[in-house]
Parts: structure tokens; C-alpha cells; sequence
């Protein structure tokens, strides 16, 4: 068999190696090594699954409770409202300003001596189309809508009268804490 020397980075020494020797076992052995790796990999994924499992957290479940008689009544009455005209701003062509576009769906007040109040500009607001004040503010429900953030505030409402929104930037387990509570106390939760 040729020998062959096999030359290293500078400053060491070359060996002189057969050809069967030189690269074969190294392979094989890089090749066990990232079978092991691999394994390992396997078992570190499957404890972080097994860990995810374990944090979920069901919702809790609302209870309705039954409405007193203030709470329907008030519900009823709400059918009595005054419906509001479209009130429609100053700004952009009148054949663009269409309500089904959120844009044009609001109020600006409008200012300057050119323009004219046509009924296609929209009605201006007045003081006569306000609601009545016993309905003012009223959920569709009958009730009358109060922010929640915490159990502190859920203590505060009276469930003959007032409903719980819970506020979006609560997470579950407070969520959940929250609504148990508020089916211990029989209070209406809106969402």
C-alpha cells in the first residue's frame, strides 16, 4: 500500500496515514453521534408539549339568571326611543357620503359661509332628538351597563338593576375568577 502524508493547519505536524484508515471510522462516528442527538431533541419537544397541556384553562361557564320585574319593564320601554336621523358632516361630495361607509357615518360640525344645508347634506344635531333620561344609557337587555376590571368593581353592582361587562383586557383566569363570582351573587354578565 502508498503512504501518503496528509498535511494540518501550520505549525503542527503532518502524519503519515493509510488510505484505509483515514476517513471511513470518522464518518460512523459522527453518524452515531447525531443519532443520539436526535433522541435526545425527541424527548425535550415532548416535555414542552406535555407542559402546554397543562396550562389550559377552560372557560367558565355563564349563568342567566332570572330578570326582575324593573329590569322587563325598562326593556319593554326601550321600544318607545326616538329613532335619530343620520347626522352627516361637512366634508366630501354629497353623491360619495353614503352611510354604509364608516367614514361618512359621522357628525362634524359645519363651518364656513359656502355651505348650503340641504337635507342630502344629513339633519344637524339638536337637543330635541335626545332620549328619555330613564332610558339613556340602557343595555338592549334591560339592564344598565357597568365596566368591570376586577372583583372589587363586581361588588359594587346591583344585580336588579345593573349588568357586569367585563373588560377586553382581562385574561382568563381573572375572567374565570370573575364570572364564578358573579353567579354566586346572581348578577347578569353581558359578554
Amino acid at each position: 500500500m502508498s503512504e501518503r502524508p496528509i498535511m494540518k493547519e501550520k505549525g503542527q505536524k503532518s502524519k503519515v496515514l493509510k488510505k484505509t484508515e483515514t476517513k471511513v471510522p470518522k464518518v460512523e462516528k459522527k453518524e452515531e453521534k447525531k443519532t443520539t442527538e436526535t433522541k435526545t431533541d425527541k424527548k425535550e419537544i415532548k416535555t414542552k408539549k406535555e407542559i402546554v397541556k397543562k396550562k389550559f384553562i377552560p372557560y367558565e361557564e355563564k349563568v342567566k339568571p332570572k330578570k326582575p320585574k324593573e329590569v322587563i319593564e325598562t326593556q319593554k320601554s326601550l321600544g318607545d326611543k326616538k329613532e335619530h336621523p343620520v347626522f352627516r358632516g361637512r366634508f366630501g361630495k354629497k353623491q360619495f357620503r353614503r352611510k354604509s361607509i364608516k367614514k361618512w357615518d359621522k357628525w362634524r360640525k359645519p363651518r364656513g359661509i359656502d355651505l348650503d344645508r340641504d337635507i342630502a347634506h344629513g339633519y344637524s344635531p339638536k337637543i330635541g332628538y335626545r332620549s328619555d333620561t330613564k332610558l339613556r344609557n340602557i343595555h338592549p337587555s334591560g339592564y344598565k351597563e357597568i365596566l368591570v376590571c376586577n372583583l372589587n368593581d363586581l361588588a359594587k353592582i346591583d344585580n336588579k338593576t345593573q349588568a357586569a361587562r367585563i373588560s377586553k383586557t382581562i385574561g382568563k383566569r381573572k375572567r374565570n375568577e370573575i364570572i364564578k363570582k358573579a353567579n354566586e351573587k346572581a348578577i347578569w354578565v353581558l359578554n
